[in-house]
């Protein structure tokens, strides 16, 4: 009788050029609509004071204040949201895969069982994946190519895709119960050295 399987991993996406890309215009355009409504807060506050309506003039310097935060609010939350990791969750040949933003939410972006996969092979390993070159491509991985940054081949909700995630040695090789030898193709490394364990 099988005994169950359960295994679990955290992988930490590193701050890629893309996500330091997304963080610069984020600060780009919360500064520009700052700069925007300071302009037109502002204006609008002096006109109040030249004509003797000081309490329209406060309005709208308040009005500028209140602004000011909830642009910064928003900002800093979209910031912190580039903070992600991924969470694999690997039970009795099911994977799953959430991604936590910011240590906190926590969404599911991967649900299916290992078993219908249509290929699992290294990123580098073009030989095999080069057929699926056109297929959109989800990256749950750390964001760097490693010896165990792999793609797998699989439909979710109804699309098919490539997906690249960084599964440790014990999920591995635990999918390698559930593929044939033609769905899955281990970085040589790997298999050599469990060949000759």
């Amino acid at each position: 009788m099988r005994s169950d399987v359960f295994i679990e991993q955290l992988v930490k996406r590193e701050f890629t050029q893309r996500e330091r890309t997304k963080r610069t215009y984020i600060i780009g355009i919360a500064i520009a609509v700052l700069v925007f409504l300071w302009q037109i807060c502002m204006d609008s506050a002096s006109a109040s004071f030249a004509e003797g309506n000081d309490n329209m003039g406060y309005a709208f310097t308040l009005l500028y204040i209140i602004i000011v935060g909830i642009v910064i609010y928003i900002a800093v939350k979209k910031i912190k949201e580039l903070n992600r990791e991924y969470e694999y969750i690997y039970v009795n040949g099911s994977l799953e895969i959430d991604v936590i933003k910011n240590r906190s939410k926590r969404k599911k972006v991967y649900e299916g069982m290992v078993s219908e996969f249509e290929l699992m092979a290294h990123i580098d390993d073009k030989e095999h994946l080069a057929m699926y070159d056109k297929l959109p491509a989800v990256d749950y991985s750390s964001g760097e190519i490693l010896g165990n940054t792999y793609v797998f081949v699989a439909s979710y909700k109804g699309k098919r895709k490539r997906f690249v995630i960084e599964p440790k040695e014990d999920i591995l090789m635990a999918m390698r119960r559930e593929l044939t030898p033609r769905r899955l193709y281990l970085k040589k490394k790997i298999t050599e050295e469990k060949t000759n364990a």
